[in-house]
């Protein structure tokens, strides 16, 4: 059949921000979710493309939805399944048929009359619902991700508007010593001829959540990879970066289970700097800290840099005089938890991770 025959797309809608209306609809971009609307254009489920800029990337949407002028979403499933035309065209390539250098566009009137290979719907129902499970599977994981996470951050919260507390200390005080980060090179030469991977903070999340991430692989001097390298109960802080309305700041905690994911040393970019502790104890209440304080936006007014790239005057922030938690009567609790939570939001990222590679398995061959 042809392409026109299996389904319908259709421009998305312009909805700049500031016409946007507190509301639960999201707004969807080539790229992903760009915010929320009080009011929907389409009707859920749905299935949305990249027209311009980030094509190729497909998103199903379960629920009422306003796709933006970035993008393309399909008007009319012909009597398909909505889920099985998301799970073909991420395998379909769109990007093949673009045009442009400096901003790629997706035509869809040139993939009208395109030749294509569907099977029916029965058989496309039969293929939904074996992979199905592992999505549903998978989002049930990260679910519960999150909130181990949000009791971890107002179990801090609680610690640390505890009263009962009056000692302060500063972060230093439980700091070894501090480390700056490494990029190295693309491609081994002398003297960069020690394979290593690197964790940029876009790969926090990622890793944090037991996943491997995309992690660049990079080559290092020897001065570097026999010195800098991550250890388990390590703080990578990302000291450079962030825009107008995120801080910099974000960090991750160093596990030895995160480590045995790569088979090669594993080191900070230089965008940020590794901080080990002197133990475990200490390692959960630095990382506790630099969470409560970006959640607080406090980095903001620890931030300077003069050629657009904002950096975080960390070591005025390791000076700042905070309440010493570890006076709070249930802080020995709060210590339980973290271990037992961060261990098991790792545990089930681990798990998620396998899961979508065994569907990306299935959909290799049914596809």
């Amino acid at each position: 059949m042809k392409f026109e025959d299996f389904i319908e797309l259709h421009r998305g809608y312009d909805l700049p921000k500031k016409q946007r209306k507190n509301g639960q609809v999201p707004v969807i971009a080539s790229t992903g979710i760009n915010g929320t609307h009080n009011v929907a254009k389409i009707k859920g489920p749905g299935v949305v493309t990249g027209r311009s800029g980030s094509i190729g990337k497909v998103q199903y949407i379960k629920d009422d939805f306003w796709p933006l002028n970035t993008t393309l979403y399909v008007s009319d499933f012909k009597g398909n399944n909505p889920k099985f035309v998301a799970y073909w065209l991420e395998r379909f390539n769109l990007k093949r048929f673009s045009s442009g250098s400096a901003v790629p566009t997706l035509n869809r009137n040139e993939l009208a009359n395109v030749e294509i290979c569907v099977p029916n719907r029965e058989e496309q129902d039969k293929i939904v619902a074996i992979l199905e499970p592992f999505e549903k599977k998978i989002e049930l994981n990260q679910e519960i991700n999150d909130n181990l996470v949000q009791q971890l951050s107002v179990g801090f919260e609680k610690l640390y508007s505890d009263l009962r507390h009056t000692k302060t200390f500063c972060l230093n005080e439980i700091l070894d010593s501090t480390l700056t980060g490494e990029w190295g090179k693309e491609k081994a030469s002398n003297p960069f001829n020690h394979k290593s991977v690197i964790i940029r903070g876009t790969d926090f999340d990622e890793i944090s959540n037991g996943c491997v991430g995309s992690a660049p692989t990079r080559y290092l001097k020897a001065s570097s990879f026999d010195k800098k390298f991550l250890k388990s109960n390590d703080v990578l802080v990302e000291i450079s970066g962030g825009s107008p309305t995120q801080s910099t700041g974000r960090s991750i905690l160093i596990t030895n289970k995160m480590l045995e994911h790569f088979d090669v040393r594993v080191f900070g970019t230089n965008f940020t700097r590794t901080f080990r502790l002197n133990g475990p104890e200490e390692a959960i209440i630095f990382k506790s800290y630099i969470d409560f304080l970006y959640r607080k936006n406090v980095f903001f007014n620890y931030e300077n840099g003069t050629t657009g790239i904002k950096n975080l005057d960390y070591k005025a922030v390791l000076k700042m005089v905070l309440p010493d938690v570890r006076q709070a009567p249930t802080f020995k609790q709060y210590l339980m938890l973290y271990t037992k939570y961060y261990s098991l939001v790792q545990q089930l990222g681990s798990e998620s991770m396998r899961l979508n590679d065994a569907k990306e398995n299935l959909l290799n061959r049914y596809f």
